[in-house]
Formats: C-alpha cells, sequence, structure tokens
C-alpha cells in the first residue's frame, strides 16, 4: 500500500538528468493489469508539507505538476479536488565513480628510438589510472487509486546528470515528465490500453 504523504525526494538537478545524455535515458514502466482504468475520470497530487506544517510546492515540482496536468488532460482526465486517481513524484541523485587501469609505458633509461634519452624503450611498465566521477539520477512518477490507495501505474527514468540539461532545468523536468507518460496507456473512462513506443 502507498503511503499518500510520501515527501518529494526530487530535485531540480535529479530530474535535469532527462536532457544531453549521449546514449539517453533508460525509462521503465509496469501498470497493475487486474485494475479497470475505465473507473477513473480525474486526477490529482500528493500534497507536500514542509516542516512550518504549510503546503509548498517547489519550482521543481510545480514544472512536474503542470506538464503532468497537460499530459493528463490530453488523455481525457479532469483536475480534481477528490480525485480518482493521485500522482506522486520520488527522486533521488547519487554520485558514481569509474576506475579504469590500463598498463603504462615503459620509459627506460638510454637511447629510444627518436634518439632522445628517456624516450620510450623496452616495452610496457606499471599501470595508469583513470578516475571518472559523475552523477546520476533517478526520476520514478506513481500513479495510485485513491480511494484503495493502491498504486495503479508506474514509470521511472534513469541517466546521467549533464551540464546542459543543468542549464535549463525547467525544459529538462518537462522533458522528464513526457516519457514518463510515453508509457502510460490508457485514456479517462477506457478500460482497453493502448499500445505505447517503448522506445520513448
Amino acid at each position: 500500500m502507498l503511503n499518500l504523504r510520501l515527501r518529494l525526494l526530487a530535485c531540480a538537478a535529479t530530474v535535469a538528468l532527462l536532457a544531453g545524455c549521449a546514449s539517453g535515458p533508460s525509462v521503465q514502466s509496469d501498470y497493475d493489469k487486474a485494475v479497470d482504468f475505465g473507473k477513473f475520470r480525474t486526477f490529482g497530487f500528493v500534497a507536500q508539507v514542509g516542516p512550518d506544517s504549510t503546503e509548498f510546492k517547489s519550482l521543481a515540482l510545480q514544472t512536474m505538476q503542470k506538464e503532468a496536468t497537460r499530459q493528463m488532460e490530453l488523455r481525457g482526465y479532469t483536475l480534481s479536488d477528490k480525485p480518482d486517481l493521485v500522482i506522486n513524484f520520488k527522486g533521488k541523485i547519487e554520485e558514481k565513480t569509474d576506475v579504469e587501469s590500463v598498463p603504462a609505458p615503459y620509459y627506460g633509461p638510454g637511447w629510444g628510438y627518436y634518439g632522445w634519452y628517456g624516450a620510450p624503450y623496452g616495452g610496457w611498465g606499471g599501470q595508469q589510472v583513470t578516475t571518472r566521477r559523475y552523477n546520476v539520477g533517478t526520476l520514478v512518477m506513481d500513479v495510485v487509486d485513491r480511494e484503495k490507495r493502491q498504486a495503479v501505474f508506474q514509470s521511472s527514468i534513469e541517466g546521467v546528470v549533464s551540464k546542459e540539461a543543468m542549464k535549463n532545468r525547467e525544459a529538462a523536468i518537462a522533458a522528464a515528465v513526457d516519457k514518463l507518460f510515453a508509457r502510460y496507456p490508457f485514456r479517462a473512462g477506457q478500460s482497453a490500453a493502448v499500445s505505447v513506443d517503448e522506445k520513448k
């Protein structure tokens, strides 16, 4: 059972992973095949409560909810204070490290093939180690049956946070949400799922 008061863990840096990736982010999705999606016609969002107990929305969250609203309305759903479906976003960002070790050239004492003292001579020696650090972000969208408090659809996206995307955070966030919704195969009041592009 999904706790409908989950805090938003995603930040602008996390969702900025969605743009500028050389190989493209990885997107996964699934939905509950036993649920009749035809009974859902309205939607809303999980309330985010701050430390002072007053409702607040970060800029990143505002962008995510704005784009989610657009996507849901395109599918015929209506925004409501008492929705059939509740949408929640969660995210995290992790630092990763890649260490690569390759044989280093051996510099022998003597005359090399270019005639200079200390030039490459006599094969290889030791290991040359290269370390690369980068951030990987994950954004997850849960679509929840409010009455039963159970997730009926989930989509996630993961990729490397690019510097270019960090400079255009709002566009990157919107692109992320679009990719998550590209896997949502239902329209308001319709039970049958439609085909989705698994490459998106």
